[in-house]
């Protein structure tokens, strides 16, 4: 069985670097929706701009700090 698991590392002289957990979901979909979601709120609350993206990931801040997020496909 498949399963989809969205992570977020944030990056920064503040942050500790480390992938978290946002979410497992069932299909493609919900995790991508789920992870377009938490982007767009990250976007209004932090003013960064998105820097690269596909299906699979999205990265937004510059050299300085920002979020990245995955998009997993796991297999359970």
């Amino acid at each position: 069985m498949k399963k989809y698991v969205v992570i977020y590392t944030d990056f920064g002289d503040t942050c500790d670097g480390l992938a978290r957990v946002s979410g497992v979901f069932n299909t493609f979909s919900e995790a991508q929706e789920a992870m377009n979601k938490d982007v767009e709120q990250y976007k209004t609350t932090c003013q960064h701009s998105e820097e690269a993206s596909d299906d699979n990931y999205v990265v937004l801040g510059d050299t300085y700090d920002g979020c990245q997020w995955q998009l997993l496909e796991v297999e359970v």
